[in-house]
């Protein structure tokens, strides 16, 4: 058969095909280049007004976006509700913050995540009123969660909390993590001048802590009418704070509210007193035999790497020496520092770990 005679009985066939191909490129560059949009649809609960610590639902209409992120806005002020949520569920049932103050300045905003510069997002159309709970003094939080709260007018009082997200060992030095403090403490709304609980290879991280006193989580429970916070008593001094970094598990659940006590197995601590040592650091990984570090503080904060040398370490490396568990003299081959962590006991424990890992950091105002 020739190609003309092909063509002339196989020519529908030919066009059906094209056109199939033509609305399936159609298509594809449609879904492509569509516009991504989120409109806020509603948001439900007690009418316009809604009670502190009550939960209300978050409606919205998401086309071409995967995942989504939701802010509360009070004047310049933004808490986070819920991060990296399928846009698809268009609605989120949130149990607002029992601490959150009364208003009627407060806005939604529904946005595209992670946000991108043009990314799509849309604002609550009206202003919402929130009702404030109110107490007469926080022995009545005391009373209905069952631990201690104190004011935050309280005498010598300061507040701790641990960063909401992790930082390689990186950190522009003690300065740099310092910093770190003052932006998480602006963005949680924790006034106070925060310092990083971080060492080191001069000074430790408890000799930092200049004030001592009362250490409550920075984190209010709620807010007394006078506009006080009530916080949740973490430790009655600084010998206290360092214990709870060590507490069981079990005693950690309830000595500790929940985001506290998940966040404590997972931070950066360096030298925590002075009486640490201060050299050649053994590095606990699995498989690797003979791992020190010289340092218990990431070379004072400033390296994100895992290893110094590999294979042989040359005698010249200007390292310091230590002695390993059979009392051989070793050189330092490893980046790293403590961190926190729980073990298979179920207990809060220190554990060593190359520079190139990630923990949070705790934050203490002075």
């Amino acid at each position: 058969m020739d190609k003309e005679t092909f063509f002339q009985e196989y020519k529908g066939v030919v066009i059906v095909v094209l056109g199939v191909v033509v609305l399936g490129v159609v298509l594809l560059l449609s879904m492509l280049f569509a516009s991504k949009q989120i409109a806020f649809k509603s948001v439900s609960g007690q009418g316009a007004s809604f009670k502190a610590g009550e939960p209300f639902t978050i409606a919205w209409k998401a086309s071409n976006v995967g995942r989504v992120g939701i802010v509360l806005f009070n004047g310049d002020k933004a808490k986070w509700i819920v991060q990296d949520y399928p846009a698809a569920s268009g609605k989120y049932v949130w149990k607002s913050y029992p601490y959150l103050e009364g208003g009627t300045d407060y806005h939604f905003a529904v946005f595209e995540y992670p946000w991108r510069k043009g990314g799509a997002i849309a604002y609550s159309p009206t202003a919402i009123e929130v009702l404030g709970q109110k107490y007469s003094s926080c022995y009545d939080f005391a009373a209905e969660q069952g631990w201690t709260y104190l004011p935050s007018s309280y005498a010598n009082l300061h507040k701790v909390f641990l960063t909401a997200v992790t930082y390689p060992a990186n950190l522009g030095g003690l300065s740099g993590a310092d910093e770190i403090c003052k932006r998480e403490a602006e963005k949680g709304g924790y006034p106070g001048n925060y310092i990083a609980f971080l060492g080191t290879d001069t000074q430790s991280a408890s000799e930092r802590i200049k004030k001592n006193g009362i250490f409550v989580e920075a984190e209010p429970i709620g807010t007394l009418a006078e506009g006080v916070t009530c916080n949740r008593m973490v430790a009655e001094n600084l010998q206290k704070l360092l214990d709870v970094t060590r507490l069981a598990k079990n005693l950690a659940q309830v000595e500790l509210s929940d985001t506290f006590y998940r966040r404590l197995g997972d931070v950066w601590y360096g030298r925590r007193t002075a009486s640490t040592d201060t050299k050649c650091l053994p590095i606990q990984m699995q498989g690797v035999v003979g791992a020190f570090s010289g340092t218990y503080t990431c070379q004072n904060w400033t390296v994100n790497k895992r290893q110094v040398y590999f294979g042989t370490i040359p005698t010249e490396a200007d390292l310091p020496s230590c002695y390993d568990s059979e009392g051989k003299s070793v050189k330092a081959n490893y980046y790293g520092a403590p961190s926190g962590g729980y073990d298979d006991k179920s207990s809060l424990v220190v554990t060593n770990e190359t520079c190139d890992a990630s923990h949070r950091i705790m934050c203490v105002e002075q």
